[in-house]
């Protein structure tokens, strides 16, 4: 008996944890956070990418460590806007209004640069009201929400505006907003990815514990334009940047990974070989509508087992926080009304 109590003792300090059959650490404290909003995006239309796709490759979307889904509606609202979702998830609150009083609330980077973390915000194809330096507009509440950030814009600036290209390095100034030298009216020649890489790189640089958000609207755009040609393109993008993420996240447990969706679409795709041939090139357009009062969330990585289930949007910023008592980061309680 004795020896029995030891070999299961042995053997339960052996036992290698997962998550959805990866090796996985649970509990773990993220000090890297790289988090994509993708607006428009339903797990469905996954299929443009992965009927593309030789033999059983999955897409990076679906490396995930856990899937969840969070309500997107809030105490005004049954289906918010994709920016109105994507502020919920940055403040934890429910009561988002989408005028200047959202710009009192306490964003995420907020609690996390006290503990000594920097955060980069990259934005494209943001309209001027679904852009999060929106807020700029709400006077000295306004500076306070977007203090301390980095903000890059992958769109044309004014002539005198601070600028960044994806073959320099990275253009670090806080609370400035640098746009892509490489955009004009009609497109930015740099792509997703490329820009991704080289400001993450330098963000990285800053200081080991750090926060990356980006934030698109260019692939709502193109689906509610039913160009599917880009929309299958610009998730492709994004999908190489996230690839480029969970590669990171391999090497080091202490990285989160994180795609939130927001407004998603439902498209009807075809169900059959000769009428996905003419969808995938653009000679038929398939119907698509809002979806159901649900966004996706996909998570890897440190404190990833705590995005798998069904919850508020709100929640997300407190699934990131909350965890094992460490470093005092984590948040004990948060009043989704205030």
């Amino acid at each position: 008996m004795k020896w029995l109590l030891i070999l299961l003792f042995v053997s339960g300090c052996a036992q290698v944890t997962s998550l959805n059959m990866q090796k996985h650490e649970f509990g773990t404290l993220p000090t890297k956070i790289i988090w994509f909003q993708i607006a428009g995006l339903e797990e469905e239309q996954l299929t443009m990418l992965r009927f593309q796709y030789s033999g059983e490759r999955k897409t990076a979307f679906e490396e995930s460590n856990c899937i969840g889904k969070s309500w997107n509606y809030n105490l005004y609202n049954l289906r918010n806007s994709a920016e109105g979702s994507f502020l919920s998830q940055l403040t934890g609150k429910k009561n988002i209004k989408m005028t200047c009083e959202d710009a009192d609330l306490r964003p995420i980077w907020s609690y996390l640069s006290g503990n000594g973390y920097n955060t980069g915000i990259m934005e494209m194809g943001s309209s001027k009201t679904q852009s999060i330096v929106s807020v700029n507009e709400c006077g000295e509440k306004g500076l306070v929400f977007l203090s301390s950030l980095y903000l890059w814009l992958r769109k044309p600036g004014p002539t005198d505006a601070a600028t960044f290209h994806f073959n320099e390095p990275a253009v670090l100034k806080p609370n400035q907003l640098v746009y892509d030298r490489t955009c004009d009216l009609k497109g930015c020649s740099s792509s997703i990815t490329e820009n991704f890489k080289t400001l993450y790189q330098g963000l990285s640089k800053v200081s080991s514990k750090h926060f990356m958000l980006i934030r698109d609207f260019t692939y709502l755009a193109a689906l509610d334009r039913k160009d599917f040609v880009s929309a299958r393109i610009i998730l492709a993008d994004l999908e190489r940047s996230l690839a480029e993420a969970l590669v990171l996240s391999k090497k080091s447990q202490d990285y989160l990974v994180l795609v939130t969706t927001g407004d998603s679409r439902f498209v009807d795709m075809p169900d059959q070989g000769k009428q996905w041939f003419d969808f995938e090139k653009n000679n038929i357009k398939p119907q698509i509508k809002r979806t159901k009062l649900t966004n996706l969330v996909l998570a890897t990585g440190a404190r990833s087992e705590n995005f798998c289930g069904i919850y508020d949007d709100s929640q997300i910023f407190e699934r990131i926080l909350s965890g094992p008592k460490q470093l005092g980061l984590e948040l004990k309680f948060i009043n989704p009304f205030n």
